[in-house]
């Protein structure tokens, strides 16, 4: 009873200390366009292993992005995921560079079995983040002096979603995400003269706000080898969704005179409903191994977001194809005299092509992965830590250069419920 009310203790505080978090604010160029920049997803095992996703299946940890996988939870058990991550972001061109970071909730995903054969996982997490900080000088002439523009950008959205997965038959499994993404996005642009009061400043504001429902239908081929050894692959396909989306546009002229009757002067203003469109989008791949020993795995995803509609955004949209390989490698699962003999090792690799050009290019994405599950004394429980180190863009044609590392930690909590105990 003690430990069961414990653990719901932490679940409590950790569901809690979600809304003091607020949208990650590592600032990049990329980020202006589209919907900003779609955030790595997943669990930080899956995510340590260079994002596979679609043959991972266990019965200790959860695996959002492939619903099929939710059927492996234990009987009478009970999985609770949150987790931190830290991002510190390099923009570099020929002459400057610029660092930002962020601390940020990462997310929150619970789990358990309704049956044998049939498991239900609820999760919120990131989905977009639309920050970006850009400013620019430029000659107006003798008598203006210099013209400052100015460009910033905040906000994002997140992604809700319930999820079943189901064996019907032995070696087969079948799931469902139904989804909900929500959030807004926020864009200023200043122009404005630093040098001469007399001069009026120009800013032009926006803001997009979205929310709606989408859904992933997956599959899981599990194959069992001799000697515990195993192949499984899986299919995960999200159909095309709509979201309803509000744009507000306001453009005004401001005085750096605060006193002036015309300090501020709306020029325009307009709110307009629309929807938008998200791309079709399909993920596949096989993992092989031994189990509670060792897994290697491949995953190859594809947006069709040339087919996608984002009124009252940056960008032309192009499909966009991406790649992740990764393994684990467990010495000794269940030894007795060695707590490294216990932990899983997990190390990866990714490769991801940009949804939007910039500056009519596009710009992919390299990354290596790293990082371990760490278990807890006397339970099923772990800590996982992973670290990201990836690059894009090239300083040589004129573009930044963006270097991130990312630092995350998460806490599993693994623990049974409605056990009779056998001593009071």
């Amino acid at each position: 009873m003690y430990k069961t009310g414990r653990f719901l203790l932490i679940c409590l505080l950790a569901l809690l200390s979600t809304g003091l978090s607020a949208q990650k604010n590592v600032y990049s160029p990329f980020n202006r366009y589209g919907i900003g920049n779609i955030v790595q997803e997943g669990t930080f095992r899956t995510r340590a292993m260079g994002g596979i996703s679609s043959g991972i299946r266990d019965n200790l940890t959860l695996n959002f992005l492939t619903p099929a996988s939710y059927s492996s939870i234990d009987t009478a058990s009970f999985i609770f995921d949150f987790g931190l991550d830290y991002s510190i972001n390099k923009l570099s061109d020929n002459d400057i560079s610029f660092n930002s970071q962020d601390l940020t909730f990462s997310h929150l995903i619970m789990g358990f079995p309704v049956m044998k054969g049939l498991g239900v996982v609820a999760a919120i997490v990131p989905y977009a983040n639309g920050a970006y900080n850009i400013a620019e000088k430029a000659d107006a002439g003798s008598i203006a002096g210099d013209i400052y523009e100015i460009h910033k950008g905040y906000g994002g959205y997140h992604k809700a979603l319930l999820g079943a997965g189901f064996s019907p038959i032995k070696y087969l499994s079948a799931g469902m995400n139904m989804f909900i993404i929500f959030g807004e996005e926020n864009r200023i642009n200043d122009f404005s003269f630093s040098s001469d009061a007399n001069y009026f400043n120009t800013r032009k504001q926006g803001s997009n706000s979205m929310n709606g429902l989408g859904m992933d239908a997956s599959l899981q081929l599990m194959v069992p080898l001799p000697e515990n050894w195993f192949i499984n692959a899986g299919i995960t396909y999200t159909p095309g969704f709509n979201l309803k989306t509000t744009a507000e546009d306001v453009i005004f002229r401001y005085s750096n005179v605060q006193t002036s009757v015309l300090a501020f002067d709306t020029l325009y203003q307009d709110t307009e409903n629309m929807t938008s469109r998200f791309p079709r989008t399909i993920r596949a791949g096989l993992s092989a191994g031994h189990n509670n020993k060792f897994t290697v795995g491949f995953d190859m995803a594809y947006a069709k977001w040339s087919e996608a509609s984002l009124p009252g955004t940056y960008g032309i949209y192009r499909d966009a194809l991406a790649l992740h390989a990764g393994a684990e490698f467990i010495p000794d699962m269940y030894s007795n005299y060695g707590f490294f003999n216990r932990v899983a090792y997990r190390i990866g690799g990714r490769y991801e092509e940009s949804y939007t050009l910039f500056d009519g290019g596009k710009v992919d994405e390299y990354g290596i992965t790293f990082g371990a599950g760490l278990p807890l004394r006397r339970s099923r429980s772990t800590i996982s830590v992973y670290f990201d180190l990836s690059t894009r863009g090239n300083s040589d044609d004129n573009l930044f250069r963006e270097t991130k590392l990312s630092v995350g930690a998460s806490l599993n909590l693994f623990d049974y419920w409605f056990l009779k105990p056998k001593y009071d």
